[in-house]
């Protein structure tokens, strides 16, 4: 089985946080934008790329795409989006808006505290009483990276990529961030049940008890992916000279920029379908799929805006 490298630069631009936040402006939005290179590219992608960050760097200092002027940005915009047509490299995205991730949070906040409330009313009172939830919100960043990687490995799947190694380059983050990308990457392919463990304090030996919850799954044969991730490095670069980075940066803002000038019709509308990067100037690269099918369930499904189609 032939096994296919790939290296997946990837950066974010928008909305950040977490759940209980809610939308700054009517439509606010977080993306997640990356740029798949495939290893019989790399020879001549990574010299084109780290051109490109040679050509706009200071000769003192770092490269801050804030500190150029307006025109040297349009003209750095315009060398990536070069590279990328010239090389023809598949582009990927996820978006989720603000206020419908917020909304999802509150509304299974509601449900746990109207089952919790529930609970305590039953007769008999249980003996082993659970502590409180301290789940950490949900991340919009980690949201985002998961739809991206999960976007990844779709179309990796739809061109029958059956062992793959992979290499994610992205900005500077906290490793807490990286290790849970790591966890989920690694979750998404696995068909072994979800453990979680839980304590609570039983009334009768007042002693700290601990059990476990399983979550499983049962998928059928013709809807399990057949891709795996052989091999899986997720590396954030410290410097702003990587050439690979710096280009999914410019994709990542650009991408944003389109979502926060949408007209009033559009403002609410899906975010990961085609039509809704249909205006940017490489859309043929973001379209990367064969075969869109019947939508994003999670961030234009569970995560859709509360006016959407209002």
């Amino acid at each position: 089985m032939t096994l296919t490298k790939i290296v997946f630069a990837c950066d974010e631009s928008g909305a950040k946080g977490y759940a209980d936040q809610t939308e700054s402006f009517p439509g606010e939005v977080g993306v997640f934008a990356g740029i798949l290179v495939p290893e019989e590219c790399e020879a001549v992608a990574r010299p084109e790329f780290q051109a490109i960050v040679d050509k706009y760097k200071p000769q003192v200092g770092k490269l801050h795409i804030a500190d150029l002027t307006p025109e040297q940005q349009e003209a750095l915009r315009e060398d990536m989006y070069g590279a990328i047509r010239k090389l023809k490299l598949p582009c990927f995205w996820y978006a989720i808006h603000v206020e419908g991730l917020h909304e999802w949070h509150s509304t299974q906040s509601a449900l746990l505290n109207n089952a919790k409330q529930t609970a305590l009313t039953a007769k008999p009172v249980p003996r082993v009483k659970l502590g409180s939830d301290r789940a950490t919100l949900p991340s919009m960043h980690e949201e985002l990276f998961a739809g991206l990687y999960g976007h990844l490995i779709a179309f990796l799947e739809e061109r029958n990529r059956k062992k793959v190694a992979v290499e994610v380059r992205t900005d500077q983050i906290d490793t807490p961030i990286v290790k849970n990308f790591e966890a989920f990457a690694k979750r998404l392919l696995s068909d072994d049940p979800y453990l979680k463990t839980v304590t609570g304090w039983d009334t009768v030996t007042k002693t700290v008890v601990e059990g476990q919850i399983e979550i499983g799954v049962r998928i059928p044969p013709e809807m399990q992916i057949e891709t795996v991730v052989t091999q899986l490095a997720i590396n954030a670069v410290r410097d702003d000279d990587d050439g690979y980075v710096l280009a999914a940066d410019v994709l990542a803002n650009s991408l944003n920029y389109l979502f926060k000038t949408r007209s009033q019709s559009e403002l609410y509308a899906p975010l990961n379908r085609p039509e809704a990067i249909a205006n940017h100037p490489i859309a043929d690269s973001l379209a990367a799929f064969l075969d869109w099918g019947s939508g994003d369930v999670m961030g234009d499904g569970l995560y859709r805006h509360p006016q959407a189609g209002i």
